[in-house]
């Protein structure tokens, strides 16, 4: 399960065409092999961070709670308290507030933690959204119905591919943010807005991209951990599962890299 490779992942644009959006004649080589060393550094300490680990222990929650005969019984022994008539933005706050009770209760708040709180949010909408009625508007039945596809393996799969999708985007565009105010200082980043929208479009896809390589892991890893601890999955287990993960992530961004100096 964890040893699962899939050779050079395809890349739309290689990572120094994504940089090269944004450098304004700089030394784009230098700015992208700096970005993902800040990037690589970074991703070492984000195992410690316990907004970064709670974002993965609620996702893995979320998806038990789905197998579970009461499921909101469950999303409230772990903090998520949802409306009985809940909506999708009711469940969006509901994972926010908790992880913000965890947080400020620990006064363990950081950027990398507030990062993985926005990519787990984002996360669970851009998953269940395509699920719920178009036509009219959703009820709670509905809402359940889509939070209890989260219990099946592809689904768990597909949400963690998109969480760490989009930790990564946010991630990196922090990191290259600073690389490249110490490398062109301060300043305007785009001259136009169709400039910045490229830019954003071209990051979003490189991070999507490189996320393929946590999607099947994912999936085997939440199949076999449920099936083994009866139903349920540790706090410990979660740690690990987030940890090696994001080694998974950040091994295939350098991988990436490596790849466009060939």
């Amino acid at each position: 399960m964890g040893h699962v490779r899939l050779g050079s992942l395809p890349r739309s644009r290689a990572w120094k065409e994504v940089v090269g959006l944004i450098t304004a004649g700089a030394d784009v080589s230098q700015i992208a092999n700096a970005t993902i060393r800040a990037a690589d550094k970074a991703f070492s300490f984000v195992l410690s961070d316990e907004g970064f680990t709670e974002a993965v222990w609620l996702m893995t929650q979320l998806a038990i709670a789905a197998k579970k005969d009461n499921f909101n019984d469950h999303l409230q022994s772990v903090g998520i308290n949802l409306p009985q008539d809940t909506s999708l933005p009711d469940v969006a706050a509901a994972v926010a507030e908790a992880m913000d009770r965890k947080l400020e209760s620990n006064g363990s708040r950081s950027d990398l933690g507030e990062m993985s709180q926005r990519a787990l949010v984002g996360a669970l909408v851009e998953h269940i959204s395509p699920k719920l009625p178009s036509l009219f508007t959703p009820d709670a039945s509905d809402v359940q119905a889509a939070l209890a596809s989260l219990g099946k393996k592809r689904e768990f799969g597909e949400l963690s591919r998109t969480f760490f999708a989009k930790l990564t985007n946010e991630s990196m565009n922090y990191f290259l943010s600073k690389t490249l105010a110490t490398h062109l200082g301060e300043g305007q980043r785009f001259a136009t807005m169709n400039e910045m929208g490229q830019f954003e479009k071209a990051l979003t896809t490189h991070c999507k991209e490189a996320s393929l390589i946590v999607e099947q892991f994912s999936a085997d890893w939440f199949s076999k951990h449920k099936y083994e601890e009866g139903g349920d999955i540790s706090r410990e287990s979660s740690n690990g599962f987030a940890s090696y993960a994001l080694k998974k992530m950040k091994d295939e961004l350098k991988e990436g890299a490596r790849a466009d100096a060939r």
